[in-house]
């Protein structure tokens, strides 16, 4: 099985998506291939917009079955902080493009979350997707707990 997973990082303000593709089984994960994708717009809403258009122009070459956001951990909207804002906004629009692409519920949350839904304890998780990532951890963290949730 492969499975998809994505991470926004704010970027102070420009946020960046990250992706992995993960193949294997829980105990055997293996990242087959990294991406990342920037958006050049400065508002939030065009930021969103931005980056969700290019990630579903990518998608199409993509191969997998399940896919998962690492969102953040706390609500972003109650500080008002730009860069947690336009972060909440991202991962909003690429939660829609993924579950309109793929047709099937999108597994998401922070780490906690998604270690909840692996059925493991997040410092595993976290443990795990340290030792196999080579790129960006928390897409790992997305795609691994996707993967051992999915299997």
């Amino acid at each position: 099985m492969q499975v998809l997973g994505i991470s926004i990082d704010p970027a102070g303000g420009h946020p960046r998506l990250h992706g992995v593709l993960l193949s294997g089984t829980p105990d055997d994960p293996r990242v087959v291939d990294y991406f990342e994708v920037r958006t050049n717009e400065r508002e939030p809403s065009e930021q969103a917009v931005s980056l969700a258009r290019l990630l579903l122009g990518k998608l199409p070459g993509l191969d997998y079955e399940h896919a998962a956001v690492r969102t953040a951990g706390t609500p972003p909207v109650a500080r008002r902080n730009r860069a947690q804002f336009s972060r909440a906004h991202a991962e909003g629009s690429v939660l829609y493009v993924l579950r309109e692409h793929g047709k099937q519920p999108v597994l998401c949350g922070d780490p906690q979350a998604l270690a909840t839904a692996a059925g493991t304890k997040k410092a595993q998780l976290l443990e795990s997707a340290a030792r196999i990532s080579e790129g960006n951890k928390e897409a790992v963290v997305a795609a691994l707990g996707c993967l051992i949730a999915r299997a």
